[in-house]
């Protein structure tokens, strides 16, 4: 953002950049009331008003009474070494403002409505503002603005909690954790922090908490918080952290940047979350192919020729490391690929076999008699941040917390179940309720003389109801207008 001093009517006063000349300001929001942003020092707020636009060397700017402001890239420059206690006053501002000031885009503050003094105060801009600059500004802006800080499998709730730690991460690293691509879709899961700086082990472990925190621990967390009020957790829990990094130039952060991704912990991390990543897309755009080609190619074949067939080629998670084959093994789950899911399975049965396996015939009856697919991927509905459904759907699948090597050939996978009913429970609550159970699944493995890993045990170790959702359904007669699922 391009902050410059100009003078009106002898005046000195501050202008931030908004857009170019040639991008007009929709009348609705320059006419009535100006709303106020607010100063934050601490726990005093001051109310604060913008004067108006002047255009220079055709980009248009908006001006106000002078102040030495900046953008939060500072966090990771000049106002490094104060990063913590600024990041706490943001947050101390978004939790004593309105829900009607927040106006929160995807749950996350807009970081263009944010602007640093450098005496250490905070100025949080008006939300009308924030809509003129999110029009006026370019597509790579306003990602960086929004979409980049939205941690996609966050509770909506929790995401303010969410956007401080990132603030924290990018002041130390210089990075926002989940700006790159391949970090949104491979699950975001960012790169530890160590990785890129060293920081106070207490308060990196802070930060890494809070981005990798899983539904149950948000939600004990947000409790019933509105707005930015759970950020009081935040500030309680960050108040007596060390904070003893250096200021620096943004010449020396890039360098610094350079250096930590020629780190090999760093290199090997991104490889396997563009790995990860591919694998991801792949089966979002080409699973329902995939199902429909190989239910053409059981037709053809017939049973038997499909059978020698797949007996005689490898599986296709040949070449797969151990932890891969897990991951693969989910996303067949999720995908209701009953073929993939036993692909590397040898000598034992996986105990979601038979479930998926019901819902597989549950699911292509459907398709077949009524022309609708009726399971929704629990994995695409909490990435695409829980829409609404249709309501003839159900919500099914797993989300994968983390996965753990024990022993050299086997491993633990620590995940979130969603089914469209409660365990023991008599009644089916389809649609209406999706039900989380915390799932502990083994795995054994053993290398074939074939040169591949296969699964020759695998057990729930645990498995413990963690909660229910409502589902929001799509009234039928507005399904078309309404929000889908990708």
């Amino acid at each position: 953002m391009e902050i410059k001093r100009i003078s009106k009517d002898g005046i000195e006063k501050t202008a931030i950049a908004v857009g170019k000349e040639d991008i007009s300001i929709p009348k609705h929001l320059m006419t009535g009331e100006k709303r106020n942003g607010y100063i934050i020092d601490g726990r005093n707020r001051t109310e604060w008003y913008w004067d108006g636009f002047a255009t220079i060397d055709g980009v248009r700017y908006l001006y106000f009474d002078a102040l030495d402001v900046v953008a939060v890239e500072a966090l990771s420059t000049e106002l490094r070494d104060r990063a913590l206690d600024i990041v706490r006053t943001i947050a101390i501002g978004l939790m004593d403002s309105p829900v009607s000031f927040l106006d929160l885009t995807n749950g996350v503050f807009p970081l263009s409505r944010i602007l640093i003094i450098r005496d250490g105060r905070v100025l949080l801009l008006p939300p009308d503002i924030g809509d003129i600059i999110s029009i006026m500004q370019s597509e790579e802006e306003n990602t960086r603005d929004r979409t980049d800080i939205i941690r996609g499998n966050a509770e909506v709730q929790f995401r303010l909690i969410t956007e401080m730690a990132e603030l924290l991460y990018y002041s130390a690293s210089g990075l926002f954790p989940y700006a790159d691509e391949a970090i949104r879709g491979s699950g975001y899961h960012p790169v530890p922090l160590r990785c890129i700086e060293t920081l106070d082990e207490k308060t990196e472990g802070f930060i890494t908490f809070i981005l990798s925190a899983k539904t149950n621990e948000m939600r004990d967390i947000m409790g019933n918080a509105i707005g930015g009020k759970n950020l009081a957790w935040f500030l309680d829990r960050s108040s007596g952290l060390v904070w003893d990094l250096s200021k620096r130039s943004p010449e020396e952060r890039d360098a610094a940047i350079d250096n930590a991704r020629k780190n090999s912990d760093y290199a090997q991390f991104m490889e396997k979350a563009e790995k990860t990543a591919k694998r991801n897309a792949f089966w979002r755009v080409k699973g329902t192919i995939i199902t429909v080609s190989v239910i053409a190619a059981i037709a053809i074949l017939g049973f038997a020729g499909n059978w020698l067939y797949r007996f005689l080629q490898p599986p296709a998670t040949a070449g797969m490391e151990q932890e891969a084959i897990i991951e693969a093994l989910y996303d067949a789950q999720n995908n209701l690929d009953t073929e993939l899911l036993t692909d590397a399975v040898k000598g034992c049965r996986l105990p979601q076999e038979m479930e998926v396996t019901s819902l597989y015939v549950t699911t292509r009856t459907r398709m077949a008699y009524e022309a609708i697919n009726p399971v929704v991927s629990a994995a695409e509905w909490t990435e695409a941040g829980k829409p609404a459904i249709p309501g003839y759907s159900i919500i099914y699948g797993v989300v994968v917390d983390s996965i753990t090597q024990t022993d050299e050939n086997n491993f633990i996978a620590d995940v979130t179940w969603y089914t469209p009913y409660a365990e023991e429970d008599d009644e089916e609550h389809i649609g209406g309720y999706v039900y989380l159970y915390h799932v502990q699944q083994s795995f054994e493995f053993e290398w074939n003389r074939r040169g591949w890993w296969n699964i020759t045990d695998s057990e729930i170790i645990e498995r413990e109801e963690i909660g229910r959702e409502a589902v929001e359904h799509i009234p039928s007669g507005n399904a078309v207008s309404q929000q889908q699922m990708p």
